[in-house]
C-alpha cells in the first residue's frame, strides 16, 4: 500500500513557492535560497528518519496498549475527540519540556535556529525530535487510546503546524481566543526577551493561558536563537547542541554537574567552567555560476525523486529504501552547502566521490533487485557525473 499522506508534499512545496514569490515581489527578504534549501534538506532527513521512528512509535504504542493499558476505549467518534484533546495537552508539555531540558532542546533547537521565518520552516524538524517524542506518546495508550487513532491524529496535528509558519497571515480576531495562530507561533519563534519560552501550544491556546505561558504579538519578532551559531549547514543545524553538550560534559570535572548538563535548561552552566559553543564555519564565498547551475540541476532531479520515495517506500525492499535515502539526503545536503556559500574548496572532489560511490552501489543493487526504476537512478547519477565533469572543464577553460 502506498503512502498517500506523502502526496501532500507537492502541495506544501507549492505553498512555499507562492509565499516565496510574494516575498520576492514585496522585496521584504523573508526568503533566501540557501535558507530554503537547507530547510528542505533538514526536512528530507527528518522524513527519512521518520520511516524508522514512526515504525518504532507504532510498535511502542501498540506494546503499551496491549500490556499496560488500564482499559480500552471504544472505537467511535468520542475516542477521536478525546484523542485530539489528549494529544494537544501532551504536545504542550512535550514542547515546553523541549525548551526547559537540555537534552530535549538539542533535538528541538533545529526548528528554532533559522533567522528567517516562512512556510519552509515547517520542514525544519530534527529527526531526533521524533525519537524524543516516543516516550511521551506512550503515556496515552495507558488510558485506552488506540495506537491507530493516535498515529492518525498526530499526522493531522503536524499538518496544521505547517500553516503556522508564515509572517503574511495577520492576527485572526476571534480565532486568537481559541486556536494557536500564525501570530502566536511567530511569538514562539522570537528571540526577543518578551517572547522567550512563550506559546508552546500546538492547536489550542487554552493550555498556554492556563499554565501562564501565553504572550500576544506586541512588537516585531526577531527570529533565531541567542547562542553563538551560524546557520549554513543542515548537519550542524541538527547536531550542534548535542556537540555543545558533549564538549561541556567532557570538560566538566564534577559528576553531578555532568548529569545536570543533560537535564538543566539550555542557558544553565556550572560556574567553574567556560562553555564551548559549536559553530558552522563560513568556508568561502562558494558558488561560481556553473556550480550553482549544477546544484539547481540536482534539485530539479532529486525533489521529484524524494517525493517518489516517500509515496512508494512501502512497496520497496529495505536495501532499495536505504539506497534512495542515501542519494536523496546526500544530494540535498550538498545543494544546501552550495547555496549557503559553505561548500568549501573540496566540494567538486567530494561530489565526484559521492556520485561514483552512488553509481557503483546503484549498479550492484539494480543487478540483484531487478527493479526498472533503479536503472533510471543509475542513468541520473551517470548524467550528474557527466554534468559535473563538463562544468569543471568549462570553468577551467573560461577562467584561463
Amino acid at each position: 500500500m502506498i503512502n498517500y499522506i506523502a502526496i501532500l508534499i507537492p502541495f506544501f512545496l507549492i505553498l512555499v513557492i507562492i509565499e516565496w514569490y510574494i516575498s520576492y515581489k514585496k522585496g521584504d527578504e523573508r526568503y533566501s535560497t540557501g535558507n530554503t534549501i537547507q530547510n528542505m534538506a533538514i526536512g528530507a532527513i527528518d522524513q527519512l528518519g521518520a520511516l524508522v521512528y514512526f515504525a518504532a512509535l507504532y510498535f511502542a504504542l501498540n506494546y503499551v496498549y496491549l500490556h499496560f493499558s488500564l482499559f480500552h476505549l471504544k472505537m467511535n467518534w468520542q475516542q477521536w475527540v478525546l484523542a485530539f484533546f489528549a494529544i494537544d495537552f501532551l504536545s504542550y508539555w512535550y514542547h515546553r519540556f523541549s525548551h526547559e531540558i537540555n537534552i530535549l532542546w538539542a533535538g528541538h533547537v533545529t526548528h528554532h535556529s533559522s533567522e528567517l521565518y516562512n512556510f519552509s520552516n515547517g520542514f525544519r524538524t530534527s529527526l531526533f525530535q521524533g525519537l524524543n517524542r516516543i516516550l511521551f506518546w506512550c503515556i496515552l495508550p495507558i488510558f485506552g487510546f488506540s495506537p491507530f487513532v493516535l498515529l492518525v491524529s498526530l499526522k493531522v496535528s503536524g499538518i496544521y503546524d505547517f500553516f503556522l509558519h508564515t509572517t503574511y497571515i495577520p492576527k485572526l480576531g476571534f480565532f486568537e481566543k481559541i486556536l494557536i495562530t500564525p501570530s502566536m507561533h511567530r511569538v514562539h519563534h522570537g528571540k526577543n526577551d518578551i517572547y522567550i519560552d512563550k506559546n508552546y501550544g500546538s492547536t489550542l491556546v487554552v493550555w498556554d493561558k492556563l499554565f501562564g505561558t501565553y504572550q500576544e504579538e506586541t512588537e516585531p519578532v526577531k527570529y533565531g536563537i541567542k547562542s553563538d551559531y551560524t546557520d549554513n549547514n543542515p548537519v550542524t543545524a541538527i547536531g550542534h547542541h548535542y556537540i555543545y553538550l558533549f564538549k561541556n560534559i567532557i570538560k566538566t570535572p564534577k559528576w553531578t554537574d555532568k548529569i545536570r548538563w543533560i537535564f538543566m535548561p539550555p542557558d544553565w552552566k556550572p560556574k567553574t567552567i567556560a562553555t564551548q559553543h559549536t559553530r558552522s564555519i563560513q568556508r568561502r564565498k562558494s558558488p561560481e555560476e556553473n556550480t550553482k547551475n549544477y546544484a539547481l540541476f540536482q534539485l530539479g532531479c532529486i525533489v521529484p525523486g524524494f517525493i517518489f520515495l516517500m509515496v512508494f517506500y512501502p512497496l520497496m525492499s529495505k536495501i532499495e529504501i536505504a539506497l534512495c535515502a542515501f542519494i536523496a539526503a546526500s544530494t540535498m545536503y550538498q545543494c544546501s552547502l552550495v547555496f549557503n556559500n559553505n561548500a568549501g574548496e573540496t566540494f567538486e572532489t567530494k561530489e565526484q566521490i559521492r556520485l561514483i560511490l552512488g553509481i557503483f552501489i546503484t549498479l550492484f543493487v539494480a543487478i540483484f533487485v531487478r527493479k526498472y526504476y533503479l536503472w533510471g537512478i543509475l542513468v541520473y547519477l551517470i548524467i550528474s557525473y557527466s554534468v559535473m565533469q563538463f562544468s569543471q572543464a568549462r570553468w577551467r577553460y573560461f577562467s584561463h
